[in-house]
């Protein structure tokens, strides 16, 4: 009878946990009302800029996509930026980025992926979704350490995808983003080699992932039409998911994280009618999520030919032609709770913080030794 009361205690509470870890998993942002307007930026500090583009013309909670350097983990500056994001109504897609090196971006390792998920998890995401996309085009050797090794991304990728889940449920993670045009040779990789090669070494990575992310870029030379429908063009995302749906069987949500026409070959005003074509033509398939050109303000840096500000921070036409883009007003799933709130276990920080030593006052915690003594007297009954 004791151990049929037992055995009935630890199943309820195995069923309880269950059900808290289910409740917490990630939601399906097609199953939402959804503004998929969203643009790239460099800097987190940027984020206040962002709403003004995103969610104008009827639109709320647009994306951001903005990398997290490992040299960049300040909770301060990243607590506030998604404060900011919280406040304005955005919604935060989050690539994950080493240091570059003489030779580029130098390899990560999973201990990266620890401290990343560690600093995430401790912050307040505005949303119940947390996206993260685990790296940077891996198909360029500058963006893996010098190298191109399909293999080790893939073991980097299902590393990274149990270390944010053993942490959060809510974490939405995403692959890299690899570069559509990037040919075979010793410093690149087709798309299509990269995934065939991580996909038959570590299958359950591209099984685990939550969404695709697509760099859908208008090759050649940035400067392709936003009608064409091959393979490197703002398209790419439909043969890169039909690819995947072969290997996996999964239809993926699609983040086109990058894309965006450079202002070399092409004016200004071409680009502007281009971005409208793209977002009311091939980019409202209803399998995309977001879509977040890059980029938003990059002064006089490299990537100058692709900005939406001009140096002085001033709209440019393909700027106002997505700001006049009719949105819509997302409504994305909020967090019930965080790991970064006021509370733990309905015990706020600030009391706990405040208590002094030697002080008689006491909060109920119930940690592993309650849990140690609950079981201790289940087994001696």
């Amino acid at each position: 009878m004791k151990k049929k009361l037992l055995f009935s205690f630890l199943t309820g509470f195995l069923l309880v946990l269950q059900a808290v870890r289910l409740a917490n998993a990630v939601s399906s942002p097609l199953e939402k009302i959804n503004n998929k307007v969203g643009v790239h930026i460099l800097d987190p500090n940027e984020v206040d800029k962002v709403s003004d583009l995103v969610n104008s013309n009827g639109g709320d909670w647009g994306y951001v996509t903005v990398p997290l350097r490992a040299d960049d983990r300040d909770r301060i500056k990243w607590q506030k930026f998604f404060k900011v994001c919280q406040e304005k109504h955005i919604i935060p897609i989050i690539r994950l980025a080493t240091t570059m090196k003489p030779y580029g971006w130098e390899k990560p390792t999973l201990y990266d992926s620890v401290d990343f998920a560690n600093f995430l998890n401790d912050l307040d995401w505005p949303a119940k979704n947390r996206y993260i996309v685990v790296y940077n085009e891996p198909n360029h050797a500058s963006e893996w350490g010098g190298v191109v090794d399909p293999i080790d991304y893939g073991r980097i990728l299902q590393g990274t995808i149990e270390i944010f889940k053993n942490r959060s449920e809510n974490f939405f993670i995403l692959p890299a983003g690899l570069d559509a045009a990037a040919p075979n040779n010793k410093n690149h990789q087709s798309l299509y080699t990269f995934i065939s090669q991580l996909n038959y070494n570590y299958p359950q990575a591209l099984q685990n992932i939550d969404g695709w992310t697509s760099h859908s870029y208008p090759n050649p030379g940035f400067s392709g039409s936003p009608t064409e429908n091959h393979s490197q063009s703002i398209n790419s995302f439909v043969h890169e998911t039909t690819f995947i749906k072969n290997l996996t069987g999964k239809d993926l949500p699609v983040f086109i994280t990058e894309t965006g026409w450079q202002n070399k070959a092409l004016s200004d005003q071409t680009v502007a009618a281009f971005y409208t074509d793209a977002f009311e033509n091939a980019w409202s398939d209803d399998k995309v999520v977001a879509v977040t050109p890059f980029v938003l303000f990059a002064g006089d840096g490299p990537f100058k030919p692709f900005s939406l500000l001009n140096g002085s921070s001033e709209e440019k036409p393909q700027y106002k032609a997505i700001k006049n883009l009719p949105k819509i007003a997302g409504q994305p799933e909020k967090t019930v709770q965080t790991i970064a709130s006021n509370n733990v276990l309905g015990v706020s920080k600030e009391k706990i913080n405040n208590i002094k030593p030697g002080s008689d006052e006491k909060v109920f915690i119930w940690g592993k030794e309650n849990w140690k003594r609950l079981f201790e007297w289940l087994m001696s009954l």
